[in-house]
């Protein structure tokens, strides 16, 4: 008997799968508020050495230098004979004698009255601008390593407790990580944030896979994905409302917890409950699906199709090499997917495609700041293209197919983002549309990824895969806080 039969009688489609996928969009929001919550609160403003009165200035030799009219002394805005830079500030010792001095005296940050980001709080600029890419790149880390995790605990724990636990990890990580008094300790609850939502991230899409025929999974999937544009998108409304990175965090905590509420409710999945060897737990599940899809069915008729279920063969998927028994254990690991040769080759080509793509698409939602425009603009802008972007890449899912759906959409990033660069010198808005072309084109690729990865390996293998292909991604958006950082 099939997985597919077996759910026939309780409701393949019915209510009870709508609540779930309504449910995971509901997690992918949230996954969408933390996504690049780095763009706001490690927000970098223009900004100068704050300068103060030398001694030994004469009006001959200081008026050979161009002032600077943001001298600060006790509140009162003071003409300075210095010249003010980022890093640097140059003064006179004599006539025309310049000298060049570090910022002894700090930074002065040039924003509106109330914005602060973590690089304005502890001067993350000139010799210590790095921790603001290491920053990034730890909570990719973070990523990395829940996408790895995620797998193995969803796996052995149930998806249930895995996404109710990480899920509470991820909300007292926001609230923490808001209210930390030096850089260690945001370093280290960065790392934690990024773990507790990609574990979120991978679990929720698993849970789906395993509730939503496979007809349907393509567009739940990419409704999902749209979410978390939308979180994305909201996400820097909110930052442009709560302009203070610690209020910002504390309401971004807040939102999440709301948001999360509906996984409460979500149970286990019957797949895993079968593999597993929980006769009583499936039986439960079956008669929970059937009551809420309002599929008249007796007990008695359950437990018949159940046990027929138990002493029959059960296959997950079509796309399984054997049959799995409910009775039967699997126990496998990710080295499985080197085993066989046609997995070892899906897995390789997935996982040069992940690294690509996720070193492309956060590099780019790292750089909002620098598109000419509005940081907030942009950083909507560019959550908002990923909605089309998902309707697109549905639309040729359907239509050619996922292999010349990918090389249409990675060819046309490609194409848009080496343009942009030239385009950028010719007019700004003219190279923030090819920028945004790009972006639309690389999140299609990234939406197709999600959605499709976990369709070509097995049941057994699937969890497991979609977290190392997912991990190998994360690490290429790892490096990407640091190519921006270079270019600078």
């Amino acid at each position: 008997m099939k997985y597919e039969d077996l759910m026939s009688h309780v409701g393949k489609f019915g209510i009870f799968q709508k609540l779930i996928a309504a449910a995971m969009c509901l997690n992918y929001f949230a996954i969408g508020l933390v996504l690049m919550y780095n763009v706001f609160i490690l927000y970098t403003p223009p900004h100068q050495c704050k300068l103060g009165l030398t001694e030994n200035l004469t009006t001959s030799n200081a008026t050979e230098i161009p002032r600077n009219e943001i001298y600060e002394s006790n509140g009162t805005a003071t003409e300075n004979p210095l010249r003010s830079g980022e890093c640097y500030s140059y003064g006179v010792s004599g006539a025309y004698n310049y000298t060049q001095q570090a910022c002894t005296s700090g930074w002065m940050y040039d924003t509106v009255e109330g914005v602060t980001s973590i690089t304005t709080e502890f001067d993350l600029v000139c010799t210590q601008a790095w921790i603001k890419p290491f920053i990034q790149s730890i909570q990719l880390g973070g990523v990395m390593a829940g996408s790895i995790l995620g797998g193995i605990l969803s796996d052995k724990y149930g998806r249930r407790r895995t996404l109710l636990f990480h899920g509470a990890l991820l909300i007292a990580s926001i609230f923490l990580l808001g209210n930390m008094p030096s850089i260690e300790a945001i370093e280290v609850f960065s790392f934690i944030l990024g773990f507790a939502s990609s574990t979120t991230t991978a679990t929720s899409v698993v849970i789906l896979h395993e509730n939503i025929p496979p007809k349907s999974i393509a567009f739940f999937g990419f409704l999902q994905m749209s979410f978390s544009s939308l979180g994305y998108a909201f996400m820097s409304l909110f930052d442009f409302l709560v302009p203070n990175w610690r209020h910002l965090m504390t309401g971004t905590g807040i939102i999440t917890s709301v948001v999360l509420l509906p996984s409460l409710f979500v149970p286990e999945t019957v797949r895993w409950s079968l593999e597993n060897e929980n006769e009583k737990e499936t039986l439960k599940l079956l008669e929970t699906i059937a009551k809420v899809n309002c599929v008249n069915t007796e007990e008695k008729s359950v437990k018949l199709t159940l046990r027929q279920a138990d002493d029959r063969k059960i296959t997950p998927d079509c796309e399984s090499a054997q049959p799995l028994q409910i009775k039967t254990k699997i126990k496998e690991g990710t080295l499985d997917l080197f085993k066989l040769p046609f997995l070892r080759r899906r897995f390789i080509i997935l996982g040069i495609s992940w690294f690509s793509v996720g070193l492309v698409y956060f590099a780019f939602g790292f750089n909002t700041d620098n598109l000419g425009v509005s940081r907030h603009l942009g950083a909507c802008l560019a959550a908002l293209m990923d909605i089309p972007s998902n309707i697109i890449g549905f639309l040729l899912v359907r239509t050619i197919g996922k292999r010349k759906a990918f090389i249409t959409l990675s060819s046309m990033a490609g194409v848009f983002f080496l343009l942009t660069p030239g385009l950028r010198k010719v007019n700004v808005w003219v190279g923030m549309v090819s920028a945004m072309l790009g972006k639309l084109f690389a999140s299609g690729i990234i939406s197709l990824m999600i959605v499709t990865t976990p369709d070509f390996f097995p049941t057994s293998l699937r969890n497991q895969a979609f977290g190392a292909c997912f991990s190998i991604g994360r690490l290429g958006g790892m490096l990407s806080p640091f190519v921006i950082y270079l270019g600078k």
